[in-house]
């Protein structure tokens, strides 16, 4: 199955992220960073968003729906939110982020809240990446 990953926010973001492919592609997926992709996000079967609050209070970065909004090819296509725990409103971040990934057509089969990288690499590897 080939499964992007998306990284919306820091560095460190960015390597639980490369975690998370590493997991991924151990299970025999074709799990690749969209970051150094060429493709859209429309060529990935199952796609996986992980991002962090704006904030002490919560929030979404202002960027990740314009970052969505670019994209083409993403109705219908299934994936798996994630934010990164920090600050005081974890959950309402991810509420929005879950909110503006099924604004742009996507469907969310899951959300989930991680701390650190050994949790995102669980979490990504329960996910429920096939129908049925």
């Amino acid at each position: 199955m080939r499964i992007g990953i998306s990284a919306l926010g820091s560095k460190e973001l960015s390597r639980m992220a490369e975690a998370v492919r590493h997991s991924l592609a151990g299970l025999g997926h074709d799990a690749v960073l969209v970051s150094d992709s060429p493709y859209g996000l429309g060529a990935y079967d199952f796609l996986v968003f992980m991002t962090e609050s704006k904030g002490m209070l919560g929030g979404l970065l202002t960027f990740v729906p314009q970052k969505l909004a670019r994209q083409d090819g993403l109705i219908g296509k299934r994936c798996l939110a994630m934010v990164r725990k920090s600050g005081l409103r974890a959950g309402y971040t991810l509420r929005k982020f879950m909110g503006a990934l099924e604004h742009e057509g996507l469907i969310v089969v899951e959300g989930e809240i991680f701390s650190d990288a050994n949790a995102a690499v669980q979490i990504a590897r329960d996910a429920p990446l096939k129908r049925g």
